[in-house]
């Protein structure tokens, strides 16, 4: 099931005793994870909630599960962070706690590592019997969706765009999205608006990346010779910097493939996602962004990325004296 299908039940009151937070997402499943707490309410949890990590001791953890409750109508027992029930876990460590003599007034909550295997047989079981909770990458629509309702929970309003905007600033990354708009609420009166944000969001170096490429496009290089200064002047050479400057050439480079096969808009931005990681609203841009560029054009853009890269590391040039006058080039070309 979905989170939203997860939530609905538990709202109704309709918690099971056996439930699985599966997938990438981690900030949905401590989500989930809380959600699943505040409808059980538990009492006196320093006694009836045991939280384990990694891969426990079966016999501990079965333990915890079958002791009954102290001064309280039910009891949890949770586990973080664990790969028990990943397909690259030999076995199926997890089957004592199917066979386990839990009473039904406690409940078992496992937080995985990724994706469970659903092949295993206690996920089977949990899918039939629990609650198999699907965390997943949420997409685009999903995450403004989010951030709205997160704002109106604070008493704010904001827009579609704006709420995309702050899905950008954050890298899709749900912790960071609602930190900023925690942040936000904090500030802004009635409306997160455009100039809000700007002001007070803490850009990551992804989004710059795309604001200095967005500025070079649309004709104002000295404002993006501004933002990489900024940028160099708080690190003067950080990790990742030309590979994210390369990664959005590469996703240009790959909608350009497609579109040049004339792929519709909906396959070239799944293959985008597929052939580079990125994000749904990263391959949308590409969609849109590769339109100046030749496949050539991107390649070579690629290539020279790489060469600074290598140079840069090697001590040749200064990405403080060199980065800007690359980008004229690589724009100019």
């Amino acid at each position: 099931m979905t989170p939203n299908e997860a939530l609905k039940q538990l709202k109704n009151g309709q918690v099971k005793n056996f439930i699985i937070l599966s997938g990438e997402d981690h900030y949905l499943k401590q989500h989930m994870l809380s959600a699943v707490q505040g409808a059980l309410h538990i009492d006196m949890p320093e006694l009836n909630l045991s939280v384990f990590e990694d891969r426990p001791d079966p016999k501990t953890v079965l333990c915890a599960m079958e002791t009954l409750p102290f001064m309280s109508e039910k009891r949890i027992t949770v586990i973080k962070g664990t790969d028990i029930l990943s397909a690259q876990a030999a076995g199926d460590l997890s089957a004592a706690y199917m066979q386990s003599n839990m009473p039904a007034s406690n409940f078992l909550v496992i937080l995985t590592q990724g994706n469970a295997d659903k092949r295993k047989a206690f996920v089977k079981f949990v899918i039939k019997q629990g609650m198999f909770v699907e965390c997943n990458t949420m997409q685009d629509q999903d995450i403004c969706a989010f951030v709205k309702n997160r704002a109106k929970q604070k008493g704010l309003m904001v827009s579609s765009k704006n709420a995309q905007v702050i899905n950008e600033i954050g890298g899709g990354d749900l912790s960071t999205i609602a930190n900023e708009v925690d942040k936000l609420s904090c500030i802004c009166k009635g409306e997160i608006s455009t100039a809000d944000i700007e002001k007070y969001a803490v850009k990551s170096m992804q989004y710059n990346v795309y604001k200095i490429h967005d500025l070079m496009m649309g004709g104002h290089p000295q404002q993006a010779s501004a933002l990489i200064s900024k940028m160099l002047e708080e690190d003067s050479n950080p990790i990742g910097f030309i590979t994210l400057l390369s990664n959005n050439f590469r996703q240009m480079l790959v909608a350009r493939a497609c579109r040049d096969a004339k792929f519709p808009d909906r396959k070239t931005i799944s293959h985008i996602v597929e052939a580079t990681g990125a994000r749904e609203f990263a391959a949308r841009r590409a969609l849109e962004h590769c339109k100046p560029f030749t496949a050539k054009k991107l390649r070579d853009a690629i290539n020279k990325f790489a060469q600074m890269d290598f140079d840069a590391k090697q001590g040749v040039v200064s990405l403080k004296t060199d980065l800007f006058a690359l980008l004229v080039d690589i724009y100019s070309t």
